[in-house]
């Protein structure tokens, strides 16, 4: 019978619509029910309809945002914000901003990381309009990255950055990740959390760090 269907992790996150990380944060809740097989986790389908139907679905999407916003905060701290950014043009900020990954271990080589991000600049520049940069290598070297961290530096004034719109550039966010996947997740997380074209002067009229990390969190509407 198809209620007895054994499903494996990927299939349920499908089920639910949600990621496979949050499948397993729900196992650790014991919010669902799994069996473990070797290193490979295994569900009844009809444990997972009965819980669905408990849940319903806004339940399940409360979850869910709460899963993925643990997960990005798992990269960013009240330590990782730079609250007066002091640079006259890009590539002090660039300069700045890889000495600011170096203070708080992210990347022990300054001097890497900055070479590495002015070639990207070079290339194209990572201000996508706004006022927001997403600072980054062309790809990813996790061998030079201590552990995966997102650190924002704020400029009041605002930097030339040779914006994709032209503007100056307030917000710089470098995101340096030890893989693809950590990297994308932190792009989609950030791009979905700065379609609100107000947070950037929210976060420039912020008091403290403890504001800007309650900003950074994306709510459920």
């Amino acid at each position: 019978m198809d209620k007895d269907k054994i499903l494996t992790l990927q299939e349920v996150a499908e089920m639910l619509k949600v990621s496979p990380e949050t499948v397993l944060n729900l196992l650790s809740q014991k919010e669902l029910k799994g069996i473990r097989v070797g290193n490979q986790w295994r569900f009844m389908k009809s444990d997972i309809e009965q819980w669905q139907t408990e849940q319903g679905k806004l339940n399940i999407e409360k979850i869910a945002l709460e899963n993925v916003v643990s997960r990005f905060f798992s990269f960013i701290n009240s330590d990782f914000i730079l609250m007066d950014l002091k640079a006259g043009n890009r590539f002090e900020i660039l300069a700045q901003m890889a000495q600011f990954a170096k203070e708080n271990g992210v990347c022990t080589k300054p001097s890497w990381l900055f070479d590495m991000l002015s070639k990207r600049e070079r290339l194209i520049s990572t201000g996508i309009g706004n006022g927001i940069a997403f600072l980054h290598p062309r790809k990813l070297y996790p061998e030079k990255v201590s552990f995966s961290g997102v650190l924002l530096g704020i400029s009041r004034k605002g930097i030339d950055f040779r914006a994709m719109d032209n503007c100056p550039v307030n917000l710089f966010i470098l995101i340096l990740m030890k893989s693809e996947q950590q990297h994308l997740f932190v792009l989609s997380y950030l791009s979905q959390l700065f379609r609100d074209e107000s947070l950037r002067e929210k976060i420039l009229n912020a008091k403290n760090k403890k504001v800007i990390i309650e900003l950074l969190e994306i709510k459920i509407k």
